[in-house]
Formats: C-alpha cells, structure tokens, sequence
C-alpha cells in the first residue's frame, strides 16, 4: 500500500501523519527510519514491506528523484493526501489535479486549524469555503495536528482535532480495497481494530449457526479472525494451519458445548435449536478471540497452550456473562456488539 502526503514545507505534513497514526510524541513517526538514498526534500517512510507512505511538496518531487523506490512508487499510488494551511490559494489546484490522476483516492486537508482559535468561528468556515471553491472540492478536513515538534515546551499537550474523521474515511476507503489492516498494523492504538475484527467474526458466526454444515464454517471465520488479529499485532502473517492448530485447545476446554454445535450442524434447522447454537457459538467464539487478543497485546506467544487454556476459561465465564440476556437481533447487530467487547477487552 502506498500513501503520498504532499503539501508545502510546513504545512504540518509530518505533524499529521502522527496524528493519523494515532502516534505518541514520544512514538512519533521519526522513530521510522527513512529510507536511504533519497533528498532531504522528498520523505520516504517505510512502514513495513508492504506499506510506503512518501511526504512531499508535490509528486513533481518524487518523479525527479527518479530512483527505483519512487518509480515503482507512482505506478500505484492507493491514497493521496493534499494538505493545505492558511488562506485559499488557487495554486495548489495543480498539486490536487496531479493527486486526482495518479491515486485512487484524495483527501485535502486544511492543516493548522488552531490559526483561527483567537478568531470569530465564521472565519475559519469563511476560509474552508474559499478552499473549497479554488480547489473545485466538496469535502475538506479541517484538522489540527499540535504538539509533535521538537521544540515544543514539555509538558505541553498534543492538540489533535479534526484527524478522527480524516482517520475513519480512509480506512473505510481501504476497507473496500481490502486493506485496512495494512495501515491499522502501525496505529499507536490498536483496541478499537481487535474491537471491530472480533466483532465482524461474531455477526458472520451469528448467522452461520443457522447454516447446515455451521461447524465448519464457524471454524473458518474463527481461524480467520485470529489471523486478522495475529497480523494486526505482529505483522506477520500467520498461516491458516497454524490458526486452526490453536483451536482444539479452546475445544478441549469446552467440550460439551463444542459436541453439541458439532454435531447441531449435521440437523436440519430447528428453530429454538438454531437459536440456542447461535448463542453458544458466539460465546466460544468472544472467548476465543478475546483469549487470543489478550496474548497478541501483552507479547506473549500463542503456542503456550496451558495460557491460552488458563485465559480462556477466564473469558469464556467473562463472555457468558457480558451476552446473558441478549436478544437474537444484537446478536447480529455490530454496533451492539461492538460496545460488548470494548468493556470484555
């Protein structure tokens, strides 16, 4: 995945990949070492192996340094990101046009918001309009990114505004490409996306319960999940053997329960049954997931079985109680959901 932030020098670029990176002042982006051989005008931030993310003042810039990172680079840009300061100017339209043809999604950013905090708020909407209008956009971010300079006073609070809606646009952007968890990998927080992987698996397995066959479907959307959270915390892609390997575990500990959705996916549907399979099977799962969560966060290793069993019986009881009472529809309903496993994780 390629990201391009381009702006003017000052315009707060580096400040706002932070903040969007959801980045510490003691964690910020600096700490990644910025790839060698390139200008001191143009940043080249590897991420990982597959995430590139370049700050620059144009993508002129990373045509003439002309080296084999920035051509592959321009072949596939996913993400661009114009960020604009202070009063509209009619020159940046050419910046965006290049950014409009070269990616397949743009995001302009009005940057350093807190320029008008001593002023009337009409002044600052009076300012977002004008750069509407020279730039020929509908949207733009107003965002504030303070506090990530060096030369900050200590003790001076990050002021970060605006980013959270810049944030939720773009992953759903690359959650459509099937690549929201290449950028959620290197968040300074990562709850809100074990939170949301969790989730998604419990409303499929919710649904599933009611399918002939549900075990094995169940089976796959856990083992999934866990490689969604695996990557999410490692980076390392685990291989869907090795996720499937760790579920017996979880099956010795709840062997009543894993018998009787087993051998539930062999009858056809059945009404009350189906209903009872479904709440079971989205406990296992919360349990499941959750134990798994734990151990990813923490740094501990999947492979020791006795913790994982040790954890597991913890969140299966917690998992039991946070979805007592709970109707069929929150079962599949994943803002409901959502709120649950927030509290259990």
């Amino acid at each position: 995945m390629n990201i391009a932030v381009i702006g003017k020098v000052s315009s707060g670029k580096s400040s706002l990949i932070n903040a969007l990176l959801k980045k510490s002042r003691k964690k910020a982006i600096a700490e990644v070492g910025a790839e060698a051989g390139v200008t001191t005008k143009l940043k080249i931030l590897r991420l990982d192996d597959r995430v590139r993310l370049i700050d620059s003042p144009g993508l002129d810039d990373v045509r003439s340094e002309n080296s084999d990172i920035t051509r592959e680079f321009l072949k596939h840009i996913d993400v661009g990101i114009l960020v604009v300061t202070g009063a509209a100017d009619a020159s940046q339209k050419r910046y965006l046009d290049d950014l409009l043809a070269h990616c397949e999604s743009v995001f302009v950013v009005l940057n350093k918001i807190d320029e008008w905090d001593k002023l009337s708020p009409l002044a600052l909407e009076k300012v977002i309009t004008q750069w509407k209008e020279v730039l020929k956009i509908e949207k733009i971010y107003p965002v504030c990114a303070f506090g990530y300079d060096a030369d900050t006073l200590p003790g001076t609070p990050l002021n970060i505004r605006g980013v959270y809606w810049l944030r939720e646009d773009i992953e759903n952007f690359l959650g459509s490409k099937g690549k929201d968890l290449l950028l959620a990998r290197h968040m300074g927080e990562k709850k809100s996306y074990a939170v949301g992987i969790v989730a998604t698996a419990l409303v499929a397995v919710a649904v599933q319960a009611f399918i002939p066959g549900s075990a094995a479907y169940i089976t796959a959307t856990q083992g999934a999940a866990i490689v969604s959270l695996s990557y999410l915390y490692t980076g390392e892609i685990l291989s869907s053997k090795a996720a499937f390997a760790l579920l017996p575990a979880f099956a010795s500990e709840a062997a009543t329960t894993t018998l009787f959705l087993w051998v539930k996916s062999f009858l056809p549907p059945t009404g009350v049954i189906d209903i009872a399979a479904a709440v079971i099977a989205v406990s296992i799962t919360l349990a499941i997931l959750a134990t798994v969560n734990s151990l990813l966060a923490s740094g501990a290793k999947l492979e020791e079985e006795e913790l994982l069993k040790s954890k597991f019986r913890t969140y299966r009881k917690q998992a039991e109680t946070a979805l007592k009472g709970l109707a069929l529809t929150d079962l599949k309903d994943l803002p409901s959901l959502k709120g649950i496993i927030e509290k259990l994780l």
